[in-house]
């Protein structure tokens, strides 16, 4: 269930949870940058991950950006960057493997970095598309983008199938298009980057709440068999999955 909806004690709890992702996440990108690997020249199926939009959903100094992380009520004091933020929409695939198009947000930090290390962040249940982060402003998905963007990362928060500007019903809890849709974001967010100058590390930091905790299981799961030719797990941390959430991504 989305953490906005949680009473006072549950909210407390959730943020603690998600500060602790953020902290775990931050710490496994600082002493690695000098072995970044460069994008390889090969390029992804032009059906799969292939950018149709981008739509510029907030530009923030470095202090707007802590303000507004500061709101949702998360800790703002990792904040070190402006970020800058879009919501794209990118061509994949459904759980019968028809192709689709589905929406995330793509939040990036406002430096003069180059080579970034990706973030993988996936939300818990919605049951309304225009409470995702790439739709609503006020939603502390978007929040956390911004904040593990603010850190220096480039992130990707894919709304999933049929949520945010994506067509359709959201098949929830689907193993299959769960990982398609956050996989396919991953490449559209490399795309998105490569248009702005900037490169993707190879290996992604995953992280989710809720159903985002099986989500990270079965997305690091994939790309640890394979299912990428570029992209590999590097830090899975999960918060509050649901214990059939958890047995779903085994």
């Amino acid at each position: 269930m989305s953490i906005s909806r949680f009473d006072g004690s549950s909210v407390k709890h959730a943020a603690l949870a998600l500060v602790c992702a953020v902290t775990v996440l931050a710490a496994a990108g600082c002493d690695d940058d000098s072995r970044r690997s460069s994008p390889p020249a090969h390029q992804h199926p032009a059906t799969r991950g292939a950018v149709v939009s981008v739509i510029p959903v907030a530009d923030l100094d470095v202090k707007e950006a802590a303000a507004r992380v500061a709101k949702a009520g998360i800790d703002a004091t990792q904040v070190r960057y402006g970020v800058r933020a879009d919501r794209i929409v990118y061509r994949t695939v459904d759980f019968k493997g028809k192709p689709t198009t589905a929406s995330e947000l793509v939040a990036m930090p406002k430096n003069d970095e180059r080579g970034l290390r990706g973030v993988s962040w996936l939300h818990g249940t919605e049951v309304y598309r225009g409470e995702v982060a790439s739709v609503n402003d006020e939603s502390r998905d978007r929040a956390m983008a911004l904040l593990f963007a603010s850190t220096g990362r480039a992130v990707s928060a894919p709304d999933y199938l049929g949520l945010g500007k994506g067509p359709g019903i959201h098949p929830y809890g689907n193993p299959k298009a769960t990982v398609t849709a956050s996989v396919d974001a991953l490449r559209a967010t490399r795309t998105f980057a490569r248009r702005e100058g900037r490169g993707l590390d190879r290996r992604v930091l995953i992280s989710g709440f809720s159903q985002g905790g099986p989500a990270t299981m079965l997305v690091g799961r994939a790309l640890q068999q394979g299912v990428d030719p570029y992209f590999r797990p590097s830090v899975r941390a999960l918060c509050s999955g649901s214990p059939e959430n958890r047995r779903s991504g085994r």
